[in-house]
């Protein structure tokens, strides 16, 4: 058992390489006997790692152990824009009474590092740490439950990055909002940090919402 699961993790982290790397695309089907020679393995660790990819929302099985690297639509991207400006919304406002001056610090970093890949063309370390912005976030609000919620949307949103092309968001003026979240948060004033978080993942997930920040703030 134990030998099984651990290929079944380097089965995992290989498909979620290509993946990510986009070495396998959307809609592509995974070649199970191909990657059952290359590690010299039965089928059942590889299955044990497609359901965990299945999980994460990165791939889909289909029935007779069909697979495939999973696709979303513009509905599915969208809803996924909900849930996160709704966790950032609560992370924000957690980590302005839990998150010490160096944790924001951190934080600010992890967006100026993000900006600067941007800027050298490295999409993969870009994809990254924008999504380990958010997660930063969502830790520094010391919620756990919180914390778990967002990272279960982190390689989703990494491939929806990688496979989509938001022609309407001015990347680096939308990398930049990053640091401009956290300079508000260092000053003290939430509400500020809460309406450019509003504005800058409303506009990346091309919400169909009237005045998105008052539909996210009234009464939050």
């Amino acid at each position: 058992m134990k030998k099984n699961e651990g290929l079944s993790e380097q089965v995992y982290n290989y498909l979620l390489s290509q993946i990510l790397s986009d070495e396998l695309k959307p809609g592509e089907k995974i070649a199970e006997a191909k990657i059952a020679q290359e590690f010299n393995t039965s089928r059942t660790p590889i299955r044990e790692a497609m359901r965990k990819l299945e999980s994460q929302g990165l791939i889909q099985i289909f029935p007779k152990r069909y697979a495939q690297v999973a696709t979303f639509s513009e509905k599915e991207i969208q809803d996924i824009g909900m849930i996160r400006i709704s966790l950032d919304i609560l992370s924000i406002k957690l980590a302005a009474i839990y998150g010490s001056k160096a944790e924001l610090l951190n934080l600010k970093s992890i967006a100026e590092q993000c900006l600067e890949a941007f800027k050298n063309k490295d999409g993969v370390k870009r994809r990254k740490l924008d999504s380990d912005f958010h997660k930063e976030l969502c830790r520094i609000s010391k919620n756990n439950l919180l914390f778990n919620m967002q990272e279960d949307l982190s390689l989703k949103i990494q491939f929806i990055l990688m496979h989509n092309d938001f022609k309407s968001v001015n990347d680096e003026q939308h990398l930049y909002q990053h640091i401009q979240i956290v300079d508000a948060l260092i000053e003290g004033d939430i509400e500020k940090a809460l309406k450019l978080d509003i504005q800058h993942l409303s506009e990346f997930y091309c919400l169909n919402i009237d005045s998105p920040i008052e539909f996210f703030l009234k009464n939050a």
